[in-house]
């Protein structure tokens, strides 16, 4: 996958606040001995990310934690729901 910087960045924003309607907050944090990924702390959902994670790879784990989410009833910006189905 090979996506402009412009847009990715965008994309990023856009699945950050995608993510936040799920009550999943995202935080980036240096990981030098574990992946990224959701985990549930005190009750609350946190995706954890990497901070040496290349964007476009960041960009992949949004999309293997939204991949099983419903998103027909939330507007989602055609650029990112096109993202997401991997077109």
């Amino acid at each position: 996958m090979t996506i402009d910087l412009q847009k990715a960045i965008y994309l990023l924003k856009e699945l950050e606040v995608l993510l936040s309607r799920f009550d999943i907050h995202v935080r980036y944090e240096h990981l030098p001995d574990a992946d990224s990924g959701l985990c549930v702390l005190k009750g609350t959902t946190y995706l954890i990310i990497d901070t040496g994670t290349a964007l476009e790879d960041k960009l992949e784990v949004f999309r293997k934690v939204l991949s099983g989410s419903d998103l027909s009833n939330i507007y989602v910006h055609p650029a990112v729901r096109e993202f997401l189905s991997g077109e």
